[in-house]
């Protein structure tokens, strides 16, 4: 006949008496902070920023994937200060004012160059990368 064996050793059956209430309960709290432990450094990694120089290069590769041609070195270089000035100051002008205030005359060629009459689109794809 199959099925269930009566053991004759004591807890060793299918009903063992549960273990005391104090070790489980350390092992609880361990569990529990060591798992605090691994969500605060895993938070602590995500809140580094990326690299400038990485940020730049993000940018650029956004603004050529739109369609506009940007010419390797200077106005790359323009681009990428126009974009930072522009979301610096942010908050202080309306969007047409706060490109003229704060953009040089090379800056602002550069754009016109890359972008053409669409500067709306070099705002909004400046201010969606650096700020």
């Amino acid at each position: 006949m199959g099925g269930y064996k009566r053991s004759d050793k004591a807890g060793q059956g299918r009903h063992r008496a549960k273990a005391p209430l104090g070790p489980r309960l350390r092992r609880a709290t361990v569990v529990l902070a060591a798992s605090m432990a691994a969500m605060l450094g895993l938070s602590a990694a995500g809140v580094a920023e990326p690299p400038a120089a990485a940020v730049d290069q993000r940018f650029l590769v956004d603004v050529r994937e739109r369609g506009h041609v940007v010419a390797v070195g200077t106005d790359e270089e323009l681009l990428v200060s126009a974009a930072r000035k522009l979301c610096k100051r942010r908050d202080t002008q309306s969007y047409e004012k706060r490109r003229t205030a704060a953009l040089n005359s090379d800056e602002l060629e550069a754009v016109q160059r890359s972008f053409g009459a669409d500067s709306q689109a070099f705002i909004k794809l400046a201010t969606r990368s650096y700020c």
